[in-house]
Formats: C-alpha cells, structure tokens, sequence
C-alpha cells in the first residue's frame, strides 16, 4: 500500500486514467479556495485542471449547463444510467436524475429509516446506496422510487458506518468508516465476507484498470 497525497478532500472519483479530485485550500491571504485536480497513474502525474475540465470529467461531455442547474456540483456523486441519464447524489439523500442535454428528469429524497441514502453504484436498472447512520446498505429503484431490498441494519454489526459503495466483478464493495474495513456482499448470494482491514477509518475504495484505490483518514492510497 503506497500513500500518494493527503488533502482537505471535497470529491473524487475514477476517470480514464486515473482519477479526479476537488479540495480546500488556503490561499496567500489566508482565505479557502477549492482547486480541482487529476492524476495519471499511467505517467504518476498530478495536474491542476480547470472547474470546466472537472465537470466535464463529472459529468460527461453533454451537460452543458450542469454547473448552474445544480449549483453544487462538487460535494455530489454521479452515476450513468440507461440512455445517457445520469443520477446526482448528496449527501443529505437528494437524488436528481439528469437527462443526456443536462435537463432535471425527476427530483427525490432517498431515505431509509429517515436517514439519508449517499454514494450510489448502479446495479442494472437500480442503485445501490449506503446508508450510514442505519448501518445499512439499500437497493433503490429509481423507476419506482422506492426502497427493494436492504442488508443491515442499526442494531446490526455487518456494517459500521458505510461511508460509500462501489460494484466489481458482480460484488459490492462497502467503504465502512467506524469498522475500518471494506467488505463485500457477493450479488449472487448475498453473502458478506471481508475484503481489507486498515488500521483508520475508510471512506472510500475504487478501482482504475488493475489499480485499486482507497481513500483513508489520513489520505489516498494505492492497495
């Protein structure tokens, strides 16, 4: 495992290449700005990019006007869906569904126990969410805007605070942030097995090609 950077983290997510990230940072004048950067693993490369170079990276070459209809377009996660649509997801559970132009298709709050669903992976025609105050992981159907299946729970210790899900090889991979581990629900069973253990918390875990990536407490890491 190789630390690569640590920073004041707003956003990342895996592009071509490499990945993508925004972060905080303090100017001369001891005021906060946002700077957005890309990495290549390919050539172990840091670049300052422009805000449109990052929404661009975001959200695909078709949405145009992405910035000023979702005016927060940095603390959101976004997904493909089918037929150019895209799902844009926050933190506090609202969901909005873009179409290919970057017009608004449909508006909600995903919730589960009047807790907020995040970081969604696409699973066919749905979404998978954590949910981390419920200690639970959410199957979502954007069609019928409703919850359809769920593992975990509250009381349950499968997982401790999931901080974000991703999906490889037919397997969902569940960042759990008080348990310091990524573990895995197997699509095919449902079963849950272990994947990495830290010694900190983890926030996220994603994969470029054949690199797998983890975004730690104290930074970003290569596995």
């Amino acid at each position: 495992m190789q630390k690569l950077f640590n920073a004041d983290l707003l956003d990342i997510f895996p592009v071509e290449r490499g990945f993508a990230y925004a972060c905080k940072e303090k100017l001369k004048n001891g005021n906060e700005a946002i700077a957005f950067y890309c990495y290549n693993q390919e050539i172990d490369v840091f670049d300052r990019i422009s805000v449109p170079t990052y929404i661009r990276l975001k959200f695909g070459e078709c949405i145009f006007d992405v910035a000023r209809i979702l005016g927060n377009f940095v603390t959101c996660d976004v997904v493909n869906l089918s037929a150019g649509t895209r799902a844009v997801s926050y933190p506090d559970g609202k969901l909005i569904v873009l179409g290919a132009a970057g017009e608004v298709i449909s508006e909600s709050t995903v919730e589960y126990f009047e807790n907020p669903a995040c970081s969604p992976a696409v699973n066919g025609a749905d979404l998978w969410f954590v949910v981390p105050e419920s200690n639970a992981i959410i199957n979502y159907s954007v069609k019928h805007n409703r919850i359809e299946f769920r593992v975990g729970s509250v009381k349950d210790k499968t997982f401790c605070h999931p901080a974000a899900v991703a999906i490889y090889d037919n397997k969902l991979f569940i960042s759990n942030a008080y348990s310091y581990k990524i573990r895995t629900i197997d699509l095919k069973n449902y079963q849950v097995a272990d994947y990495c253990l830290f010694n900190e918390p983890v926030l996220k875990y994603f994969r470029v090609k054949n690199t797998e990536y983890a975004v730690l407490q104290s930074g970003v890491y290569s596995l």
